[in-house]
């Protein structure tokens, strides 16, 4: 009978201890799926952030273009310009001269 007595007593110490790690399971359960959401909340928060910055380089691109269109439209200005400028001063020199 004492043999009977010693491994009901094992028997019911392996039980509890089965017991405890089921709820330690269910502890790191709960855990981990409240720091999952609280990595997803970061997440969030990142694309959100991500999202202005796209929008923002995007604006600053198209107004990059803009300036370039506009710097290229001055320097083709300037170019015509020039030949008459310099005949307009060749006929001052002209004028002077007399």
């Amino acid at each position: 009978m004492a043999d009977s007595d010693i491994t009901v007593e094992i028997l019911k110490d392996i039980r509890d201890e089965i017991r405890g790690v089921r709820g330690e399971v269910r502890e790191l359960h709960v855990d981990t799926n409240q720091r999952l959401d609280a990595t997803n909340d970061r997440l969030d928060a990142n694309n959100q952030r991500l999202d202005l910055v796209e929008t923002t380089l995007l604006d600053l691109a198209e107004q990059n273009r803009f300036i370039v269109r506009y710097t290229r439209a001055l320097a083709e200005r300037h170019g015509d310009v020039e030949p008459r400028v310099s005949a307009l001063e060749s006929r001052v020199e002209k004028l002077e001269s007399r």
